[in-house]
């Protein structure tokens, strides 16, 4: 990907409300499925993390919703969520709620889980938590501000962001700064996005004024794309930051060009075992855990579980 779209696909995050706090967005195909997104929204394409209304499209069943202490035990002990500690805080002090940027943090943190518990779970665990570390009152807050939160990070939006197309750049941003202050409330909507739409129009404006964008500093760039020569890229990245920072770029392609190949073997394999007629449900997912194990190492096998829908 070239140095100007990787810069502006960071910037234009904001706008569209995920930011940087949302993993896994490199590749679209990782993208996790989220419950409640209207089916006219593509989750493909930019905006909220979108998906199906079928909770089962997470790869987590319906059948029983699990207790907060069942969470817990999925996600930081046997879950991706292992060895980490929760994002923001509750922004409570003086025993209030007052709005600040480090709640959206805290709830983007847990929604992570998603693919190995459901949104239900998710919120059920967000409410225990709160509740065992401010109160119930505090607590009742905290969840009716999550709730407005989600409606904001699932609402079906009415105009459509072309990244190609600048003229549809301001209508999807005033349409969501608009929505988010009248769901959210004006304080709390600037706590959570005020500096990710300043830093949007100051972009945008820079675009408008006919100046390229300044180097990202907190984006790895230039990226080495498909038929991009390397060697200009080596020589670019040297020149821009150094060769230490050069060598841990060009390492951190190639761990993600090993990552997406192996991801991409795994998925079409258990495409070719979920074709066998021959092999029962158990079989096959017995040999596709057996494929993982070989091909991936433990801190990776329940991602991948998780992106196969296992």
């Amino acid at each position: 990907m070239q140095m100007r779209g990787m810069w502006v696909t960071g910037l234009l995050a904001v706008v569209i409300g995920v930011g940087s706090v949302v993993l896994w967005q490199r590749s679209s195909t990782e993208a996790p499925t989220v419950p409640g997104q209207d089916a006219r929204h593509d989750s493909k394409g930019w905006g909220f993390i979108g998906g199906s209304k079928d909770s089962a499209a997470s790869g987590v069943a319906t059948t029983q919703a699990r207790t907060p202490d069942q969470v817990r035990v999925r996600l930081f002990k046997e879950g991706s969520f292992a060895g980490t500690e929760p994002a923001g805080d509750w922004c409570v002090s003086d025993k209030k709620l007052k709005p600040c940027p480090g709640l959206r943090s805290r709830f983007e943190y847990y929604v992570l889980g998603l693919g190995e518990v459901t949104i239900e779970e998710i919120r059920g665990l967000v409410q225990d938590e709160a509740r065992r570390a401010n109160g119930d009152e505090l607590a009742a807050q905290i969840m009716a501000i999550w709730d407005k939160y989600w409606q904001v990070r699932t609402y079906s939006w009415r105009n459509k962001f072309v990244q190609s197309d600048r003229s549809t750049w301001m209508p999807v941003f005033e349409e969501q700064r608009s929505v988010r202050r009248q769901i959210l409330g004006q304080p709390w909507a600037e706590a959570f996005f005020k500096d990710d739409e300043q830093h949007f129009q100051e972009y945008y404006a820079q675009l408008e004024s006919g100046q390229p964008p300044p180097p990202d500093p907190g984006e790895p760039v230039p990226q080495m794309a498909p038929g991009k020569d390397p060697a200009a890229v080596r020589a670019e990245r040297v020149a821009r930051y150094g060769e230490a920072a050069a060598d841990r770029l060009d390492k951190a392609d190639a761990d993600w060009a090993d990552w997406e190949r192996r991801l991409n073997a795994a998925k079409a394999e258990w495409d070719r075992l979920q074709k066998a007629t021959n092999l029962s449900d158990a079989q096959r997912k017995a040999e596709i855990a057996a494929y993982v194990k070989s091909n991936f190492p433990p801190e990776e096998q329940l991602r991948v579980q998780a992106l196969l829908h296992l």
